[in-house]
């Protein structure tokens, strides 16, 4: 039986504490703001901004990980009509991948899903703690295929699709999510979901408050 290895919460790059909650693959640096993943006993660095908000906020703001994935999906039906109605379809430049635990997202909306379906462009706001990402990179990049094909089947049957897809940069956002108490509202698309289906929510809420 192997041993657990035990790695030290020091980023890698500054020597800076590195923070998350009790689920994280991800960790936060508290020194350069550097992000962290533990792969094979070792933190791996990735890739990560903070997008700046589109909606206003009001009240305390939390930044929770989803991840954008660029890809370069080819799909084919060897049904022609299918085939043609496909082709109306917008090519997908990016792919989003929510990064964080929430209960039951099929029934409150799956935030990956809909900034993909909506093909959100996301631009880098103010620095800011991210925290809360219990899915890492190799995880996310499972569910470009299934997201892709749950957006396209609301348009066109994909029974017989052929997909491919090919994968290039991958950025990890802090989605800026205002706390209204019982509901959390994005600050990209002003979507709503309860704070109650967000796991370890009072976590976050702890540590931020700390932080004041």
């Amino acid at each position: 039986m192997s041993t657990p290895a035990i790695l030290s919460l020091r980023c890698p790059g500054c020597g800076g504490a590195l923070h998350g909650l009790s689920q994280d693959v991800v960790f936060w640096c508290d020194g350069c703001g550097g992000l962290h993943e533990v792969v094979q006993d070792a933190f791996l660095g990735r890739v990560g901004s903070v997008a700046r908000p589109v909606q206003p906020a009001t009240g305390s703001v939390l930044h929770l990980p989803v991840w954008a994935l660029r890809v370069d999906a080819v799909w084919q039906w060897q049904d022609p009509e299918r085939a043609a109605r496909a082709g109306q379809i917008a090519a997908f430049v990016w792919v989003y991948v929510t990064g964080f635990a929430l209960h039951n997202a099929f029934y409150f909306g799956d935030p990956g899903v809909i900034f993909t379906q909506k093909r959100v462009a996301l631009a880098a706001g103010e620095a800011a703690p991210i925290l809360g990402c219990t899915r890492g990179l190799e995880a996310a990049k499972a569910y470009i295929e299934p997201h892709l094909l749950t957006i396209m089947d609301r348009r066109v049957d994909v029974t017989g699709l052929e997909l491919a897809c090919t994968i290039g940069e991958a950025v990890l956002w802090g989605i800026p999510y205002c706390d209204e108490g019982e509901a959390l509202c994005d600050g990209i698309l002003g979507l709503r979901i309860p704070a109650a289906a967000v796991d370890e929510i009072g976590s976050y809420r702890t540590w931020l408050k700390g932080r004041r």
